[in-house]
């Protein structure tokens, strides 16, 4: 009996909200988790279950194990990506331009811009979680 029910609680707390559950969150979770449920409430209204079970699923994975620790080491990984992908546009448009091909340094000069974007995004989103921490 026990198992039913703590297998029926995530159900429960997705039928009634978060109102129990607000204190047990992290403060940096409640946003993934109020994003999934967004996600969820149009999946659903549109009867899309393949959807609506997955969500619920990553809705009751983010309540059991996200941190605030969790979600800034998310961040701090995507910005190491970002600087990444940041390095390897800015060797292939050093290459570009030592072969001299003045499409491929347009186009290349374009991916880099927008991969330095995405890094400042990243290195803005990181900061502004670790000043929410």
């Amino acid at each position: 009996m026990k198992r039913t029910f703590y297998c029926a609680i995530p159900a429960l707390m997705l039928a009634f909200g978060q109102q129990g559950l607000a204190g047990e969150v992290d403060s940096l979770c409640q946003d993934k988790v109020e994003a999934i449920q967004k996600q969820l409430r149009i999946a659903e209204e549109y009867g899309n279950e393949h959807r609506v079970r997955g969500l619920k699923k990553g809705l009751e994975n983010v309540q059991r194990h996200c941190t605030n620790d969790s979600v800034i080491k998310d961040a701090e990984e995507d910005v190491s990506e970002s600087m990444t992908e940041v390095k390897e546009r800015q060797e292939a448009l050093s290459e570009a331009r030592s072969e001299g091909d003045s499409d491929d340094i347009r186009k290349l000069s374009k991916k880099l811009e927008e991969a330095v974007t995405e890094l400042r995004e990243r290195q803005d989103e990181l900061e502004s979680l670790q000043g929410e921490q």
